[in-house]
């Protein structure tokens, strides 16, 4: 084996298992001086049809070698931009940075890729350009003047599948002096009194629902002044799953879902302190709603309906346009819910009810024809004191030519899950050929050195 054969291997071994290495980006101004900055770990993540129909994922690195280029704020403008690209691959990603009153933070993200053949394998869209918009962000926060700071690693759902994972970010939009960035604001994932929380679908900032990461990831946040630790209630069993199905008017089933469901709600106590509230949704339910051609909605209400958790499924159009793109997901859920000593003990507020929506949602996404199947606990974030968790789930809100689940569509939590032991076994064996490569090398020089002429 030649030493350039060697080399390759290596090279193939490094890429497969290293992470997106931390680079360093700027922009300068029309005096040359550096007025954006930006050091990040950043990757790209996005799902694509294959031509049998199945659902993969496709992850690739961000390096040094990307072309930057955006426009820097002036006296006259509260917006930045910075734009990434690879034009050899068709690939960027431009962040839209805003300057609004005592802070700065990201704004808005475009991901802009093709499906190249060669690739990604097996695409079911060769050479298909696919644009991915997310707006109305509010990440990468700092007060004017710093710069926002964030060593976890967490990702960044852009929606329609796609996703951004970030690590060892430091930003900072808006005036930079002296070339150098300003004081830190820290996310609240790095303060050491913050918990990293398990991976959730923020509002304005939906997860494929996917979307469950490491327990070592985080979900990109904004920077925060550390809160009071809200104090758990007694451990709640985890969900069980039940059947959840709707009729239309000729009593056909038109929706299905089987999902564990379980509600998470801070409140506050007596004394002052923030509790937090779980319960399932039991067994014994009313299930309502309805079906149509490109909204379904479920309704399940429970506690003498007191409580009801609705959940509304639409077809998502393409390129803003009114033709279905063959996908559907849940852009709606609203919880219902009345504060009671049973679910929430030594309540300051008794008896008060509560309704929670969220209409921004990208969750359990799925494609039409097809079931949505995710065994990985989903975390669906309706405010910043509600959450609905669910797991164990199989659902398909349109399509449904039977009282059967058509053909699944695993989540990329799943898919992500399922690869850990083949990634791992193939990371273990190629570094064990790298060393018997090395180990072979070596020797083959020591043999050789005993055979020179005397």
């Amino acid at each position: 084996m030649s030493f350039q054969t060697f080399c390759v291997l290596l090279a193939v071994f490094t890429a497969v298992c290293a992470q997106a290495p931390t680079n360093k980006y700027e922009l300068k101004d029309a005096n040359n001086a550096t007025c954006l900055k930006a050091d990040m770990s950043l990757s790209i993540k996005v799902d694509y049809t294959k031509t049998d129909n199945a659902t993969a994922p496709f992850t690739w690195p961000l390096d040094g070698t990307v072309t930057v280029g955006g426009n820097c704020a002036n006296d006259s403008m509260t917006t930045a931009l910075l734009t990434l690209s690879i034009p050899a691959a068709e690939t960027s990603v431009s962040m839209t940075f805003t300057k609004d009153g005592d802070s700065t933070f990201l704004s808005g993200v475009v991901l802009s890729y093709k499906e190249d053949p060669d690739i990604f394998n097996e695409t079911a869209n060769p050479n298909k350009t696919n644009d991915v918009n997310k707006g109305e962000l509010k990440e990468f926060e700092a007060s004017p003047g710093n710069s926002y700071k964030c060593n976890n690693q967490g990702d960044l759902d852009l929606g329609s599948g796609a996703m951004l994972i970030l690590a060892d970010v430091q930003v900072q939009a808006f005036d930079v002096k002296n070339s150098t960035f300003g004081d830190n604001d820290e996310c609240a994932a790095d303060l050491p009194t913050t918990m990293a929380p398990n991976t959730t679908v923020n509002p304005n900032t939906t997860v494929s629902p996917n979307t469950t990461t490491p327990a070592n990831h985080t979900t990109i946040m904004p920077t925060t002044t550390p809160e009071p630790k809200p104090t758990p209630n007694p451990d709640v069993p985890d969900p069980k799953q039940h059947n959840y199905t709707v009729t239309n008017g000729d009593g056909k089933i038109c929706l299905m879902a089987l999902m564990a469901l379980q509600v998470d709600a801070n409140y506050t106590k007596k004394d002052g302190k923030i509790g937090v509230a779980k319960w399932n949704v039991p067994e014994n339910t009313t299930v309502g709603g309805d079906c149509g051609n490109d909204t379904s909605v479920l309704e399940v209400t429970y506690d003498g309906g007191e409580s009801k958790i609705s959940i509304t499924f639409t077809k998502s159009g393409k390129s803003n346009m009114l033709q279905d793109d063959g996908k559907f997901k849940a852009s709606m859920i609203t919880v219902e819910y009345v504060e009671t000593e049973a679910h929430f003990p030594e309540t300051n507020n008794t008896g008060t009810k509560h309704t929670v929506t969220n209409n921004n949602l990208t969750a359990f996404e799925g494609s039409v024809g097809s079931s949505y199947k995710c065994m990985a606990e989903q975390d669906v974030m309706l405010s910043g004191d509600v959450t609905l968790v669910a797991k164990d789930i199989q659902l398909q809100p349109f399509g449904l030519d039977s009282d059967n689940f058509d053909t699944a569509e695993e989540c990329p939590a799943d898919n992500e899950i399922s690869n850990i032991v083949p990634i791992a076994v193939g990371c273990a064996l190629a570094g064990l050929v790298v060393i018997v490569l090395i180990a072979y090398l070596i020797g083959r020089r020591k043999s050789h050195k005993g055979y020179q002429q005397v």
